[in-house]
């Protein structure tokens, strides 16, 4: 098995695992899709990545949702909307290819599930705040790798990769 099937299906077995060991199945899904580019590039093209990588990220926010709807009464509703709203988007890029539909539907689900999340350890600053931060930040995000098509690992650290075609 190559490494980027490796890391495909560690993608997947980790993703249930969120209900199991929600802390560290969450942080290992996060860093997984972080770095998985990293590899991807010497087996798929670009656009296949992009694929791939959003029906992982679908597959992961669907156990997030679930493992949310049990921590969070309170907010179901919103966090439902926002996984839906990302999942329309997710099915417009399916459909036209066009990456930048991610500004219009961001993941704001996973930002507000991590922001519910990981609270406890910010005590100090309103959840308000974090909120606010967190939709901010991902609009930032997605124009960033989406519309102008950047990556801190090409664009800053001037590291390459070489899709495949």
């Amino acid at each position: 098995m190559d490494r980027y099937s490796f890391i495909i299906a560690l993608r997947i077995i980790f993703a249930p695992l969120i209900l199991v060991w929600p802390l560290q199945s969450i942080i290992v899904s996060f860093l997984l899709d972080v770095f998985d580019a990293d590899v991807a590039h010497h087996k798929v093209s670009k656009k296949q990545y992009q694929v791939i990588d959003k029906i992982l990220d679908s597959w992961v926010f669907l156990f997030e949702l679930l493992l949310a709807w049990k921590l969070f009464p309170d907010f179901q509703l919103i966090l439902l909307a926002l996984f839906i709203w990302r999942m329309v988007g997710t099915i417009f890029f399916f459909i036209n290819g066009y990456r930048w539909i991610f500004v219009i539907f961001g993941n704001y689900f996973e930002n507000v599930f991590f922001v519910l999340y990981f609270k406890n350890f910010l005590p100090n600053i309103k959840l308000e705040t974090l909120l606010v931060f967190s939709f901010i930040v991902k609009i930032i995000q997605e124009w960033f790798i989406h519309v102008a098509e950047l990556s801190i690992r090409e664009d800053l650290f001037h590291s390459k990769r070489k899709w495949s075609k």
